[in-house]
């Protein structure tokens, strides 16, 4: 199709097309567009509001012959029609990527999504809260202490069952093992109505385990009982222990015969797996998630209906895609699949919906996302379970950060000994720009755990913001040098490059290209690293190439520090427009969207 054969045209946002001399013009200026993208612009135009189909691009504006890389080619046409017609302040968006499937030219009256609250019309929840705490390892022999462990999260998982309960999960009961106090003070201290203890022992070849029940306020036990096992499959003997206490709790506390639990424990072997999966993916290592990614697909390869094992493997693949490790696309699709399926077997679990939550942010689709926050959020008000980095993500998205670190410090004062969820706090304080502030709440982490990798990449980007690069740099290089994840390697290529060390900054952006030719890595901090070295403009192209692919970085593009040399930058607000989100201010701080 040539420019003599196109008619005059006019599209939406004041834009008008002249077939006759090639020209275009948006609002009564006149824009230089090569011949290329005029009539890619025509294509696009001529079907307002409907998908065109990269085929469907390549066939009429390449040959095969001629273009050894179509994907690319029309990639790059893609950016640099958008940085022609929408890399203004102000420009509202007319391209929009529709993934898997092309690209359509939008009606720009329509305003971007803005994300609704995530506190309208949540109903208050009456459930008993209980905490099931863990389970006494009374035998010498340290190699069956892996039984009270396990048994612990197994009865967790049989109550978690119970709709009248709010149990408190595993991460949060595991920190007070090694805290010596009264039942009734446990229990106060996790702000429960009921507490679960139990213990087990061996004794003439024999395993026994004791449990008993206390209502917090009144101090009087409930229930207590002792199981004995002597032979057999001793992971069935702990389901079906699992099982018999959560019968037993629920006759207790739950008033109601029809809000009892019809429990059905997972398949031994596929708990097992779910277990290990839980410890490596808690490592926060490349090798971690890789390790939980394939114990999740172990426990349903053996369990095909474990809901929670789904929801493991949604979140494991959420972080392969956030770190860089795994395609940002093909990460998205298996995380969305996973939690899917999850909610298909069981829709109360939390970490299912928090999980399918962060791929609809991911997808730039903020409604769907705030929908299923906020049925997390109905579930379990302080998302003991599913991941709250998702959430402050979120938050801090919606142009809220005083309301994400007021969210975060919410939950963590639920779950006072989860060291992950302090680094999240003072994340959050980093995202607000208040880095004296994140680097005292890392270091007091830090002070808990000094071999948590999470912990000195989040000081890293704490120093950095102080200037403070060599010692940024050391904290980051701990993690790098221990195989740590590929967070701490695009973390540690921004500090170099804003470090002025420029030959350093580079050696890292070519392992990273090399990753993107071969493998997978992150667009989005290749990015970071060109705009600490002050290289806008191959900033904003890999920004572009981010997305392309909706790589899961650009969540913080909104707020994140490492970019503020970008925002005075036309090309900046373009980028805010394609993924729904409205301006941040001249100074880097979001602006509310509502």
């Amino acid at each position: 199709m040539s420019t003599s054969e196109l008619s005059l045209q006019t599209l939406p946002g004041g834009i008008a097309l002249d077939g006759r001399t090639g020209e275009v013009l948006k609002n009564g200026f006149k824009i230089n567009l090569p011949e290329q993208l005029f009539r890619l612009l025509a294509l696009l135009g001529a079907r307002v509001g409907d998908i065109v189909t990269r085929e469907e691009i390549r066939r009429s504006l390449w040959s095969e012959n001629l273009v050894n890389n179509v994907d690319d080619s029309i990639n790059t046409a893609i950016r640099r029609l958008r940085q022609y017609l929408e890399g203004m302040v102000g420009a509202p968006l007319l391209i929009e990527t529709v993934p898997g499937r092309g690209y359509r030219f939008v009606e720009p009256g329509a305003k971007p999504n803005t994300i609704p609250s995530l506190r309208e019309n949540a109903p208050e929840l009456g459930r008993c809260r209980l905490a099931a705490l863990p389970f006494d390892h009374l035998s010498g022999n340290s190699e069956k202490k892996y039984f009270a462990d396990s048994l612990t999260d197994a009865v967790i998982t049989a109550l978690a069952k119970i709709p009248a309960l709010s149990v408190k999960p595993r991460c949060l009961v595991m920190g007070y093992k090694q805290l010596r106090m009264g039942l009734a003070a446990t229990g106060r201290k996790l702000k429960v109505d009921a507490v679960l203890q139990g213990s087990v022992a061996y004794f003439d070849g024999r395993l026994r385990v004791t449990v008993q029940l206390l209502r917090v306020a009144t101090e009087e036990h409930l229930w207590a009982e002792s199981y004995i096992f002597s032979s057999g499959d001793i992971l069935d003997f702990q389901m079906d222990v699992a099982g018999r206490i959560s019968t037993h709790v629920a006759a207790k506390l739950v008033p109601t015969r029809e809000s009892r639990p019809s429990y059905v424990p997972p398949i031994p072997i596929a708990h097992d797996a779910h277990l290990k999966a839980h410890q490596t993916f808690n490592a926060f290592t490349n090798e971690g998630f890789w390790n939980a990614r394939r114990y999740w697909k172990e426990a349903i390869h053996h369990d095909p209906d474990y809901a929670q094992a789904f929801a493991g493997l949604a979140e494991s693949y959420n972080m392969l895609g956030m770190t860089g490790l795994l395609h940002a696309k093909d990460a998205l699709g298996e995380a969305q699949e996973a939690a899917k399926r999850a909610m298909e077997i069981d829709d109360s679990l939390t970490e299912a919906h928090a999980a399918l939550a962060h791929t609809y942010m991911v997808e730039w689709n903020w409604k769907a996302a705030a929908q299923e926050f906020r049925q997390a959020l109905q579930l379990d008000p302080n998302l003991t379970v599913g991941n709250p980095c998702h959430y402050v993500e979120f938050l801090m998205a919606a142009g809220e950060p005083d309301e994400a670190i007021k969210e975060i410090e919410r939950i963590r004062s639920a779950r006072p000994l989860a060291n992950f969820l302090g680094n999240i706090v003072g994340w959050a304080y980093y995202g607000n720009r208040n880095y004296d502030r994140a680097l005292r709440q890392h270091h007091n982490i830090l002070k808990d755990d000094p071999k948590f990798g999470l912990t000195h990449v989040m000081l890293g980007l704490d120093y950095a913001q102080k200037k403070r690069y060599r010692t940024a740099i050391e904290h980051c290089g701990k993690v790098t040098s221990s195989g740590g994840t590929r967070i701490a390697l695009n973390t540690l290529g921004y500090i170099y490059a804003a470090a002025g060390e420029k030959h350093c900054a580079k050696e890292i952006l070519r392992e990273l290209k090399r990753l993107l030719r071969t493998d997978y890595a992150s667009c989005y901090a290749c990015a970071a690293i060109y705009a600490g070295m002050g290289e806008v403009d191959l900033a904003f192209d890999f920004l572009n190439r981010a997305c392309e692919v909706h790589d899961p970085g650009l969540l913080w593009l909104k707020w994140d520090p490492q970019l503020d040399n970008l925002r005075f930058d036309p090309r900046f607000q373009g980028l805010l427009n394609r993924m729904g989100l409205q301006a941040a201010l001249p100074n880097g701080r979001p602006v509310a969207t509502v």
